[in-house]
């Protein structure tokens, strides 16, 4: 929780940033009951939050399909794909729950199949990988819910990234933040389209966007990528 002396004093600064104004954190510091925090002000509190890492950046960008107008811009809010990988990855919070080769699971006289690299097809990646290698299987889920809030009443679904090299009961768990949103799908109305083609229309559009995000996993799932694990090591 650096440069913070630790996680209650990081969730006080983060707490005071988000629902004070800079004249009253000051004020707030130099109340007399309260438990003087490293931070003697506001400029250095947001000084210290600024210097905090602030993962992958988000981007906007304005689609369209040659010939179909819609009723709104079709806009696409995203991260890159292989970003939002890299930082899942060297994530050191799941040092201790990372899988990085692939293994046989028995049971009695029965082999099991549970994480991902419990599967063959783990093994028949594996070995064509060189010397030091390891894969990082992307897993993408979406929410049906459609996001409207903050979004000029545009319709949008989230899109969530994880790793399977997460060990599932950890990655599953809702306080371990294993998932990460990775876009946002608009979810465009086109003008003067049969029903049947605003489906067409949609499917194509989703498959553009996902192309989009993940241009660059595509990329390094060909030629590889050098990345830092959670415990540093490349």
């Amino acid at each position: 929780f650096y440069p913070f002396q630790d996680q209650a004093e990081f969730e006080l600064g983060k707490f005071l940033c988000e629902r004070f104004t800079q004249s009253d954190i000051d004020r707030f510091l130099k109340l007399e009951w309260v438990s003087k925090p490293s931070f003697g002000s506001k400029d250095q509190l947001l000084a210290w939050m600024a210097s905090l890492p602030t993962g992958p950046k988000w981007c906007s960008t304005t689609l369209e399909i040659t010939g179909y107008p819609t009723v709104q811009p079709i806009q696409l809010i995203w991260h890159n794909g292989l970003d939002v990988v890299a930082d899942l990855f060297a994530n050191p919070i799941f040092a201790n729950h990372m899988t990085y080769n692939p293994h046989i699971v028995v049971d009695g006289d029965e082999r099991e199949y549970s994480e991902y690299f419990t599967a063959q097809q783990a093994f028949e990646i594996q070995d064509q990988l060189p010397k030091g290698a390891t894969i990082i299987p992307i897993i993408i889920a979406s929410d049906k819910t459609p996001v409207t809030r903050h979004t000029g009443g545009l319709k949008m679904h989230p899109i969530f990234v994880s790793i399977a090299n997460i060990q599932s009961d950890v990655r599953m768990r809702a306080t371990s933040h294993a998932w990460r949103c990775v876009g946002f799908m608009p979810i465009p109305k086109f003008t003067d389209v049969h029903a049947d083609y605003q489906t067409i229309l949609s499917q194509r559009l989703f498959h553009k966007c996902m192309d989009i995000i993940f241009a660059d996993a595509k990329v390094a799932a060909m030629a590889g990528k050098f990345m830092p694990d959670p415990s540093g090591h490349v």
